[in-house]
């Protein structure tokens, strides 16, 4: 990939985010509802591992949520913290994650995930 399509990648990935950030946002409570991006249901993603692009688990799938145009979907993600304690709520959108061997990856780190605003649910 050059550097034309890196930045590009970066701008889109920054404007999903951003969009997911400031959207308002409604908490999927069927468990059964599929999620088409992944072909799972709400329940089986709930609790799904999230790694980053290098391997290293950075946190998990609190909910999935949909917007309220009733389109776009996102998930809530704990991420930080240690045991449960210092844990922090990030939204990022769906088309932002992809299905890695053992759950879900990021394109972002663990510090760019740190650095989304906190998702008050």
């Amino acid at each position: 990939m050059n550097h034309k399509h890196l930045v590009l990648v970066s701008l889109l990935t920054a404007s999903g985010l951003a969009q997911a950030q400031a959207s308002k946002w409604i908490e999927i409570e069927d468990e059964a509802m599929m999620v088409p991006a992944f072909n799972l249901t709400v329940d089986e993603m709930d609790g799904m591992s999230i790694y980053d692009s290098t391997g290293e688990r950075v946190g998990e799938v609190d909910d999935i949520l949909i917007g309220e145009d009733g389109t776009s979907m996102a998930a809530s993600l704990d991420i930080g913290g240690f045991l449960g304690i210092g844990e922090k709520d990030v939204v990022v959108p769906l088309d932002s994650l992809t299905m890695g061997e053992e759950g879900l990856v990021t394109t972002m780190d663990r510090e760019g995930l740190e650095s989304l605003p906190e998702y008050e649910d």
